[in-house]
């Protein structure tokens, strides 16, 4: 890169230039991704964008060689390799700057990389910088420019010259505002709830522009989608020792707007949330309020619970538009995310009386198993509700281990599950043995045949109102797997997996069931009454669409979820009888 295009950030300096006003976007908490590579011999690029540091794995081997957590590639490459990553906003962001590391890779380290860029339109890739030479086995931080920071992408590409590795590679910038409007007059008085949305969230703007403590969760923490996985990705500061103590977290807005409410989520946080917390809002033209800003109290302080969504009505908040709120936690703590829900300003110009209220939610605590008597679930982007106002069930990654006890997982094992393969095909190719078996339980007079169809699955539009399932099924004899089709990134974001196990636990076969002796079908169904779902054990994955899904015989499941804003096909392979059709599935409105 030219001097004038970037600037080498030395690694006590990241938090300043680069890790405190702008996010990483890049981030597969944010929905990054890779989508391909010229070459992945050795370690697969998939792991640049992995989110903890990368480990030494110095002194293991695979049927490959050294194992390395990175991305690396054969030798002798003659010009350079490439990956190209989907940044995680839908309208990507302003990159002000790069995260290059090559830890552990030490005489295989890359020597060189540059970076591009491509916006929105596929016709035009724009070279953010020349080359930059990386010569030994550390982090390289770069900003760029005020003048290359201007231009937006949605896609990066890497290139590493001429080959080696790189351990993990992350991308700084600052995600803009959603450009869709908020509708019409209607929206705004008579359905103010299809016109609000979470100012702070990373995706719609939000940036966490100061914190004054960050000793063990950092701030940036608050903004991002979810309820995470652990305390790791909250804001957690160290114990205060002095008297009248408050650490205290700013926030700019997406986008000016006026509030309506403020959700406080302390999950994961049990023996260590902050006794209280207070928030207040300004409204001030540059990127940190000085010391000019007046603030206005919206929240006074009130007191906090363990593992609990909090909701708050906002007090001198109804006429007034806002730029920046200030959080309080009182005095120490942490908290998992905040959420400030309102309505831009933009499309409801200046208002001289208060904004019609939005219904606001009940705080919600982290679910208890075996309490819950909801009549209804309803699902959204995030996760599932069960019940009106009773519990809120987040939705968490697809994984092997979390899926088990619902079903097998059905995709590349990751690395570092250490899955046992065969080497096939004249050495080409791995094969990951029996992922997920295909079962038959049918009784041997159904005659129950195994099949393959595909399911066109259009997605799911929430419509800003909650999706309400009315109903759960399960296939008692049969495993059923559900295998997409269709790549990722052209509108599909996924789909949701909802499953619940039986109310008397999971359907079990009758042992020694399929003997020809067990003729009569009653003996293979059971009762309906008292045979249903257990609510309180309902799940919620968020799977991807390199991952497959196959349900354990009398698993109760929704139908597909998908997700986005395109159709995605999936291959469906399940058993079934054309002489007792009966068996195949039970449905029951939950």
């Amino acid at each position: 890169m030219s001097a004038t295009t970037y600037t080498q950030v030395p690694i006590e300096d990241f938090d300043k230039v680069l890790g405190t006003t702008s996010a990483e976007i890049s981030s597969v908490s944010l929905g990054g991704r890779i989508l391909s590579c010229s070459d992945e011999w050795f370690a697969p690029a998939s792991d640049l964008l992995k989110v903890h540091p990368a480990p030494s794995l110095k002194g293991t081997f695979g049927p490959k060689g050294a194992l390395f957590d990175g991305w690396e590639t054969r030798r002798h490459c003659p010009t350079f390799d490439w990956v190209i990553l989907r940044l995680g906003p839908a309208s990507g962001g302003h990159v002000v700057g790069f995260d290059v590391d090559t830890a552990n890779f030490n005489g295989n380290e890359a020597p060189e990389v540059e970076i591009f860029g491509l916006s929105l339109s596929p016709e035009e890739e724009k070279q953010i910088g020349d080359k930059v030479s990386d010569t030994d086995s550390r982090r390289h931080l770069y900003s760029l420019s005020a003048e290359a920071a201007k231009k937006s992408y949605t896609h990066i590409k890497l290139h590493m010259i001429p080959d080696g590795g790189i351990a993990r590679f992350r991308v700084y910038g600052i995600v803009a505002p959603p450009a869709v409007g908020y509708g019409t007059e209607e929206t705004i008085n008579e359905k103010p709830e299809l016109n609000t949305l979470d100012l702070a969230h990373v995706l719609n703007g939000g940036r966490v522009v100061y914190t004054n403590d960050a000793h063990f969760g950092k701030g940036s923490n608050l903004i991002l989608p979810g309820r995470g996985k652990d305390m790791g990705d909250g804001w957690e500061t160290k114990r205060s020792r002095g008297k009248d103590h408050k650490d205290t977290a700013i926030i700019k807005l997406g986008e000016e707007g006026y509030l309506n409410y403020v959700e406080v989520d302390t999950a994961h946080f049990l023996g260590n949330y902050p006794q209280a917390c207070e928030v207040f809002a300004t409204n001030f033209g540059g990127l940190l309020p000085g010391e000019s800003a007046v603030w206005t109290p919206i929240l006074a302080r009130t007191k906090l619970g363990p593992g609990r969504r909090h909701f708050f009505d906002l007090i001198n908040a109804e006429v007034e538009s806002f730029t920046h709120i200030k959080l309080h936690m009182i005095p120490d703590g942490g908290i998992k995310r905040i959420r400030v829900v309102g309505r831009r300003s933009a499309p409801l110009g200046k208002v001289s009386s208060p904004l019609p209220k939005v219904a606001l939610p009940k705080d919600v605590q982290d679910p208890i198993p075996g309490k819950d008597s909801s009549p209804f679930v309803s699902v959204g982007p995030s996760g599932v509700t069960v019940g009106s106002e009773s519990r809120f069930v987040a939705s968490v990654p697809l994984t092997s281990d979390g899926f088990a006890k619902y079903g097998n997982v059905i995709a590349t094992p990751p690395r570092e599950e250490n899955k046992p393969f065969k080497i096939v095909n004249q050495g080409t190719a791995k094969k990951f043995v029996t992922l997920s078996p295909v079962t038959n339980n049918y009784p041997i007079e159904a005659e129950a045949n195994t099949n393959v169809h595909i399911y066109h699955c259009d997605p799911i539009d929430m419509g800003g109102k909650p999706f309400h399932v009315k109903l759960l099924e399960r296939h008692r004899f049969t495993t059923q797997a559900f295998l997409p089709m269709t790549p990722s990134g052209k509108g599909q974001e996924g789909y949701l997996v909802v499953v619940a196990q039986n109310g008397e636990g999971i359907f079990r076969f009758p042992k020694g069931g399929r003997k020809k002796e067990q003729k009569r079908e009653e003996k293979w169904r059971p009762a309906l009454e008292g045979d249903r779902p257990d609510l309180s054990t309902l799940t919620v994955f968020l799977a991807t669409t390199e991952q497959g899904i196959s349900y354990h015989p009398g698993i109760w499941h929704h139908p597909m979820i998908a997700l986005g804003s395109a159709p995605t096909d999936f291959a469906c392979v399940v058993n079934e009888s054309d002489l007792q059709p009966q068996l195949d599935c039970d449905e029951v409105e939950v």
